[in-house]
C-alpha cells in the first residue's frame, strides 16, 4: 500500500486544480494532493464531475489505484480499499 508524502516536489506534480470536481471550497482552503497522507480526504462537499487522478504524476510514480481521494481519503487508506468510482 501506497504512503504519497506531501513534499514540495510533490505538490508542484499535483492534478487536483486542474480536476473538473475540485471546487472553491477546496481552494480557498489550500487543499491539494488528497492522495498524501496528511492530506486526505477534504473538509469541503465534492460533487464527482470526474476524476484526473490516473495522469497525475504523483499517482503514477507511486503506483496508486484509486481516484477521489478528495472523497475517498489518502492513497494509505483509499487503496486498500480500492474505491475506484
Amino acid at each position: 500500500m501506497a504512503k504519497v508524502e506531501k513534499t514540495p516536489d510533490n505538490v508542484k506534480k499535483c492534478f487536483c486544480p486542474t480536476c473538473p470536481s475540485y471546487n472553491e471550497c477546496a481552494k480557498s482552503k489550500g487543499e491539494l494532493i488528497f492522495c498524501a497522507v496528511s492530506a486526505g480526504k477534504s473538509e469541503c462537499p465534492f460533487p464527482m464531475n470526474g476524476c484526473h487522478c490516473l495522469g497525475c504524476p504523483v499517482y503514477q510514480e507511486n503506483n496508486l489505484r484509486s481516484n477521489y481521494y478528495c472523497v475517498n481519503g489518502a492513497a494509505d487508506q483509499a487503496d486498500s480499499q480500492n474505491t475506484m468510482m
